[in-house]
């Protein structure tokens, strides 16, 4: 294990604001992933079968989905999980055509983060919150597939640009 660089907790604390609940998250996480032990595919798989309790959790929490369509009721659920879960600065989302919905969450202000938060030294990504949301909207009645695409043997399913991480869905196709 490579020496904690204080500087870069320091600046991880002042920048994000992490509670003690998100860093033990994020470490415990990154812990597994400098193991071997995860990468985006089992991230994913962690994600979905967590969100059946989690969205029990949300809704006694006070989650309440509103909208019309599923695109809607999608950004709304996005913005409710980001504030309940405390995830970090206000997410985007935006409908990009032909029933697709780009959502931009966390990135550099995410409090979960693996390798932000938990300083983990990994190739790839180990995020929980594209599956996660899949999920939970799934859960909510949203008709929402999260877009994956392939590299090799990689899975990729979020890309880091201006700050935030984007992810794609299709929605609202049965």
């Amino acid at each position: 294990m490579a020496p904690v660089d204080v500087e870069r907790i320091r600046r991880v604390l002042e920048e994000r604001r992490p509670s003690p609940a998100h860093v033990l998250f994020a470490v415990f996480i990154s812990s597994l992933a400098e193991g071997n032990l995860l990468n985006q595919g089992v991230m994913n798989f962690l994600s979905r079968s967590a969100a059946e309790k989690l969205h029990v959790y949300l809704g006694a929490m006070g989650l309440r989905v509103e909208g019309r369509t599923d695109a809607e009721r999608l950004r709304d659920l996005v913005a409710k999980v980001n504030r309940l879960l405390e995830i970090g600065r206000d997410p985007v989302v935006e409908a990009a055509g032909d029933g697709v919905v780009t959502v931009g969450l966390g990135g550099e202000s995410c409090r979960y983060c693996p390798k932000g938060v938990g300083l983990a030294e990994i190739p790839g990504t180990a995020c929980p919150f594209p599956r996660l949301i899949e999920a939970l909207a799934q859960l909510e009645g949203i008709n929402a597939r999260l877009i994956v695409e392939r590299e090799g043997a990689r899975v990729k399913v979020l890309e880091k640009r201006s700050g935030l991480c984007f992810f794609r869905y299709q929605v609202g196709q049965r």
